[in-house]
């Protein structure tokens, strides 16, 4: 009898113990359990760039500056406009380079009786460079350097004629007005030149076209 209860209690123990190991199913009365998180990761692709637009080049001279120079402006407003020290000739006040080489020159030229009425118009001179030499160029492309057609093509109002000075000779013009000041453009080709080889603008252009000094 004794060995009897012996056996049933160590076999209770075992099943005690077999019970305390096994999983237990979850109740269905808990619900669902609770999903773990989920990470997402979202790549973003780098916006296309799309095609490069071209970037017109900026004008050299127009109808009312050369460079950052401005018709109107004094000596001294376009040092500071130039960023470089310019006046005018020392013997002749009025007018003086604001862009030269040995080869090639850009004056400016002032009222000769009153300096400080500022530039009346800008004169580039091709000088002794040659035709197709690189020359400022305008909002259209042409300057000294272009040949009449392409002077007419870019300004088809443009008025052909023909000027004579005591100093230049015999010099076709373009004359070009601005719609919108009271400058204009006058391209001039010397007799026997193919190309534009000097040019003046601004309100004063295309008056007198040498011994702007001592005049005549």
């Amino acid at each position: 009898m004794k060995n009897v209860t012996i056996y049933a209690l160590v076999g209770l123990a075992a099943a005690v113990t077999l019970t305390a190991c096994s999983p237990t199913d979850p109740d269905p009365s808990d619900g669902p359990g609770t999903p773990a998180p989920v990470v997402t990761v979202v790549v973003t692709a780098e916006p296309s760039a799309g095609p490069v637009e071209p970037v017109a080049p900026s004008a050299d001279y127009g109808f009312t500056f050369f460079e950052e120079a401005q018709i109107g402006a004094t000596w001294d407003q376009m040092s500071a406009q130039l960023n470089m020290p310019v006046a005018g000739i020392e013997e002749c006040p009025w007018f003086g380079a604001v862009w030269n080489t040995e080869i090639a020159t850009t004056y400016a030229f002032t009222d000769s009786r009153d300096t400080s009425n500022g530039v009346s118009f800008f004169y580039t001179n091709r000088f002794l460079a040659a035709d197709g030499a690189p020359f400022p160029r305008n909002a259209e492309g042409v300057g000294v350097g272009s040949t009449q057609a392409a002077v007419l093509a870019a300004h088809p109002s443009g008025v052909v004629g023909t000027w004579e000075d005591l100093g230049a000779g015999t010099l076709t013009t373009i004359t070009v007005e601005d719609p919108d000041s009271d400058s204009k453009y006058v391209f001039a080709i010397s007799d026997g030149s193919a190309v534009v080889d000097l040019l003046q603008w601004g309100p004063g252009a295309g008056t007198q076209w040498s011994h702007l000094c001592g005049g005549f």
